[in-house]
């Protein structure tokens, strides 16, 4: 098929001066497509603008029929805001302002419980609650931002490239139970339920009406960012002069994505400073008869040591879980316009690994301002009367213990498909506002709330009357399991374009 007419009646191929009689026009395009079909517009714009363009004030022979430089015709035109503006920009800005949502922080075991004092907080007693655990620990709206910034770097506005970060806030579900001031009597009780190598139930009591109350926090966080810097090809843009233009873009690059999640158990414990001890005494035929009682500061073990009142107890499980994505991704973006509304849709793909990293902390420690607590001096009802103790601490906590505390790494192959939808109202000629929805879905990553194995050896737990024992086996190690994360809500933005 012959070439199709592209310039003026006296220049239809658009080569302009030849022989010596000047350089070409400027900018030069390639060949349309097959059988003169044009795949992609050019830029800048063709104008409906007379052929006999001698007459036309500001016209310069020099910069070519349709030179866009300093003093041509179509700068002039533009200039005059005689041209469409729906042509292809040279560059673009995006500011977002997200309202997302993610899913909830899954906790199968449950982390507190309270009781009547005889059931001593044990799962599958008759007063004994759930306090937390046993469902997913949610989290409300978390806010966000997202910059994007990119640029057309030929002639033609068909290749190019885009930068685009997002991050979001640190979003919290932090409970708490219990106060130390207003709750003297040790009522309610508390209790840190987990399952001993034996396979029976137990719990490690941190408040009851023997030794004294406690306050419990068990809180989760979650943070999600990544950055995304991409290359664009350009594959069709329609005619700008038309009242409905839509125009494909190709992406691919490069993406990192990073999730980092907690999951938190602290106690405190006050020890009451006086209390009645029982004492019973065995006469003849094995009767019982109950003595005066001493009156002395409540006892308990911590670390293998005997702590009483006023002594403060702590105990602090704490789990880390963090995911960072490295690879590539590809997709598409296409965009509309119909007189003042435009539409953006993308649809992408990354592939890559997925390093994954596990951090388990835990420790139980006291303090007594009286000194007497951890000394192995001369005792009454129990309790030490020596000085030079007060203060100690030891590794572990109840479910992060001696068994699972350390760091652990994994890397794994992952994907990440993500999704968004825009609608929006251009108000001015190079600035848009915009609504719309977005969504990340990652099929496999770690999160704290399953990296907790509650069945845990008693004698790893220093608040254990049995921390230590002999020949005691040791519980299991971490163990990586894999749960989904899905984000995404309501983003809200504007662009601007030149």
């Amino acid at each position: 098929m012959p070439p199709g007419n592209y310039g003026p009646a006296d220049d239809p191929l658009g080569l302009g001066p030849v022989g010596g009689f000047g350089p070409p026009p400027a900018p030069m395009y390639p060949m349309p497509g097959p059988y003169g079909a044009q795949t992609y517009q050019p830029a800048p714009p063709m104008p409906n603008v007379p052929f006999d363009l001698d007459g036309i004030p500001g016209y310069k022979r020099g910069h070519g029929r349709y030179g866009i430089g300093h003093g041509g015709l179509i700068r002039k035109l533009m200039e005059k805001n005689e041209l469409n503006y729906g042509a292809a920009p040279c560059f673009w800005f995006d500011g977002e302002y997200l309202l997302w949502f993610v899913n909830g922080q899954n906790v199968n075991f449950p982390l507190l419980t309270t009781s009547a004092p005889s059931d001593a907080g044990l799962l599958g007693l008759a007063s004994t609650t759930v306090l937390v655990g046993q469902r997913d620990l949610g989290y409300n709206a978390i806010n966000g931002l997202r910059l994007r910034s990119g640029f057309f770097g030929d002639a033609d506005r068909r290749f190019g490239f885009e930068m685009s970060g997002f991050i979001l806030e640190r979003a919290a579900n932090i409970q708490r139970w219990g106060d130390t001031d207003a709750l003297p009597s040790g009522i309610p009780v508390f209790a840190r339920p987990f399952i001993d190598l034996d396979n029976l139930q137990s719990t490690v009591i941190l408040s009851n009406p023997d030794f004294g109350p406690a306050s419990v926090e068990v809180g989760t966080n979650t943070q999600t960012w990544g950055v995304e810097p991409v290359a664009l090809w350009n594959l069709y843009r329609s005619e700008p002069d038309t009242r409905f233009s839509w125009s494909l873009d190709f992406l691919a690059g490069y993406k990192y994505l990073q999730l980092k999640e907690e999951l938190w158990v602290h106690s405190r414990t006050e020890l009451d400073a006086r209390t009645a001890l029982p004492v019973f005494q065995t006469g003849p035929f094995g009767i019982i008869t109950q003595l005066p009682a001493i009156i002395a500061p409540a006892q308990t073990t911590m670390g293998g040591v005997t702590v009483g009142g006023p002594a403060t107890v702590i105990i602090r499980d704490q789990f880390r879980a963090t995911n960072k994505f490295n690879g590539f991704v590809l997709g598409f973006r296409g965009e509309t316009r119909y007189g003042m509304v435009t539409t953006s849709t993308t649809a992408k793909i990354a592939i890559g690994n997925m390093h994954e990293r596990i951090e388990i902390t835990g420790y139980s420690s006291f303090f007594d301002p009286t000194g007497r607590s951890g000394t192995r001096a001369g005792t009454l009802g129990g309790f030490n009367l020596g000085v030079g103790g007060g203060a100690g601490a030891a590794v572990g906590g109840v479910l992060a213990n001696p068994s699972n505390i350390g760091t652990f790494v994994k890397d794994r192959f992952s994907y990440i498909p993500e999704g968004s939808f825009d609608v929006g109202i251009a108000l001015t000629k190079g600035l848009t506002g915009y609504i719309g929805v977005s969504i990340i879905y990652i099929p496999e990553v770690i999160r704290p709330g399953n990296i907790i194995n509650p069945l845990v050896s008693s004698a790893a737990i220093p608040f254990a009357p049995n921390y230590g024992a002999a020949d005691a086996p040791r519980g299991p190690s971490v163990n990586f399991v894999q749960d989904h994360f899905l984000l995404g809500g309501v983003n809200f933005g504007l662009k601007y374009t030149y």
